[in-house]
């Protein structure tokens, strides 16, 4: 959301006003001239109009919300009948109120906030900027709610992978929620993936702190630690950082690797079944680096390093076999 606070309260009034008069009469030749005439007037004036045209944009989603300062404030609507200054100056006074209401109550800064939700689909990443100036990258298929107010910066990680730099704040804790662990920031950028059977955390720069079931661990700078859904602390899945937070740059790093682990994290990014019939497959171990949009060459990749065949089943669905066994029924 933009700032308010660059114009004077006289100039934010005016803009206000004229948002309501645009609003209510946006085919008004006569209405417009006037607008454009005002917004030559003073450089300040088109500068005011963008600020409260994106905050009352902002504030859309609870416009209709009841709660008693909302209610107080459109108390100011006038009859139609009052003369036409007397009632924009009653809509400026209210919209007033309302954007007012909005900053103190529902804005990041402000004393409850309003969530946010960011995701993203199969083979899709998203970095979002967030309102103190942290930055939060998403993986493939992930969802993440975001909830800042004056007391506290909180993100729930629903499903996938995410990185966060986080901009130190030492009156608003920055804290992730995952199932029944917690990782507190304390000045850091760090990696938190939530898998099937764990919540993976890596920190890459700084301190965080995860908290579970009745037990903390502290991480620093280059260090990982996973969390599973038994509620105990285990070692992490990955070797280094740089493995772990390749998916940043669209990669995929393997460092012995068990196969079935791979094509779990290959099909990530994809919108297919990879499926591996043949349980003694799974426990190849697989080295190399990939880029997670290609598919194809990914498992071609593998199929040459590894006594693996890929069968196209479909559009959807992949089968790797022994390459022997392929050969056999060829």
């Amino acid at each position: 959301m933009t700032s308010i606070q660059s114009c004077s309260q006289a100039t934010r009034e005016q803009a206000i006003s004229w948002l309501l008069r645009l609003r209510d009469a946006p085919g008004n030749p006569q209405i417009r001239q006037e607008f454009a005439d005002w917004l030559a007037a003073d450089p300040l004036h088109g500068q005011a109009y963008q600020q409260v045209e994106a905050q009352w944009a902002w504030m859309e989603p609870f416009k209709q919300q009841a709660f008693l300062a909302r209610n107080e404030a459109l108390r100011y609507r006038p009859p139609t009948r009052r003369p036409v200054w007397l009632r924009w100056a009653s809509y400026s006074a209210a919209a007033i109120v309302l954007l007012g209401v909005g900053l103190a109550l529902f804005s990041p800064q402000g004393w409850y906030g309003f969530p946010h939700s960011y995701g993203t689909g199969k083979g899709q990443r998203q970095t979002v900027t967030l309102a103190d100036g942290s930055s939060l990258e998403l993986n493939t298929d992930t969802e993440v709610r975001v909830h800042f107010n004056r007391r506290q910066r909180h993100v729930d990680l629903v499903r996938g992978e995410a990185f966060f730099n986080v901009t130190h704040d030492a009156e608003r804790p920055f804290t992730v929620h995952v199932g029944n662990l917690s990782v507190r920031d304390i000045g850091t950028a760090f990696d938190v993936y939530k898998q099937s059977d764990r919540v993976s955390v890596a920190v890459q720069d700084g301190l965080v702190e995860m908290t579970g079931q009745g037990s903390s661990r502290e991480l620093h700078a280059g260090q990982q630690l996973a969390y599973s859904h038994d509620q105990r602390f285990v070692e992490a899945l990955q070797s280094d950082i740089a493995t772990v937070t390749a998916w940043r740059q669209g990669q995929l790093i393997f460092r012995g690797r068990p196969l079935g682990e791979a094509l779990a994290e290959i099909g990530r990014y994809h919108d297919v079944q990879i499926r591996l019939p043949d349980p003694k497959l799974a426990e190849l171990r697989v080295n190399g680096s990939f880029r997670t949009e290609q598919l194809d060459n990914m498992l071609n990749a593998v199929a040459m390093l590894l006594p693996v065949k890929v069968k196209h089943v479909g559009e959807r669905e992949i089968v790797l076999e022994a390459a022997s066994s392929r050969r056999a029924n060829d």
